[in-house]
């Protein structure tokens, strides 16, 4: 789907909106409004508010530009409850990939990242600039990697993981579910579930179950 009549952003109250406007003008697509939920003075000049949607808006594609996982899992039942349901991925023109590549519903795939062959990029999952992923790799729902971190071939990444920038994981290690790999971590060996790991080679600083920035993706 493109978004012809223009897309609507989701959420707009975050800096990664930002690079989610730069892929839509790389695209060419317009955009048909930002859409602020959070209360509070700090509204986004020309947003407009979820109680000012309409059906034509609704029926629109939208992004939702939130890099958290756990905050993403919550505004995507949000907007989903505002009526919204089309969420097709949103992919820079400079990105690469082939077509053996699956990308889900509301993913997010950012400027100059690299994907090898027979990838799944997972639902509501951001790849953020620069990030390589290898080959047979699965990232599962609502993961997050951060800019120009490298995974090498069949790496998987359970749902509500957060790669930190400039992290590199070895072939075939498995990132558990709410897992945190922080940045510059090199990963040689499996990363529990809810852990953050941090280092070179990493080790677990912590095994709290919080998730990045304190919210979890429900498992």
């Amino acid at each position: 789907m493109t978004g012809r009549d223009g897309w609507l952003v989701y959420a707009c109250r975050t800096d990664f909106t930002a690079d989610v406007l730069a892929i839509l003008e790389r695209l060419g697509e317009p955009v048909a409004a930002l859409v602020d939920n959070l209360p509070g003075p700090d509204a986004v000049p020309g947003a407009i508010r979820p109680a000012d949607l309409d059906d034509d808006l609704r029926a629109r594609p939208a992004v939702i530009p939130l890099i958290t996982p756990g905050h993403r899992h919550v505004v995507v039942a949000e907007a989903r409850d505002q009526g919204i349901t089309q969420f097709p991925p949103l992919v820079d023109p400079t990105a690469i990939a082939p077509s053996s590549t699956t990308i889900g519903e509301g993913a997010v795939v950012n400027a100059g990242v690299v994907v090898g062959g027979s990838v799944t990029i997972g639902r509501f999952t951001h790849v953020n600039r620069s990030a390589s992923i290898g080959h047979h790799s699965l990232l599962h729902d609502l993961v997050t990697l951060g800019p120009g971190c490298v995974l090498a071939g069949r790496v998987e990444v359970h749902p509500g993981a957060f790669v930190g920038a400039g992290a590199v994981i070895a072939p075939k290690v498995v990132v558990g579910a709410n897992a945190v790999v922080g940045a510059g971590a090199v990963v040689l060996r499996d990363v529990p579930p809810g852990s953050v790991v941090v280092g070179n080679p990493s080790t677990v600083l912590r095994q709290d179950g919080t998730g990045y920035g304190g919210v979890v993706v429900p498992t």
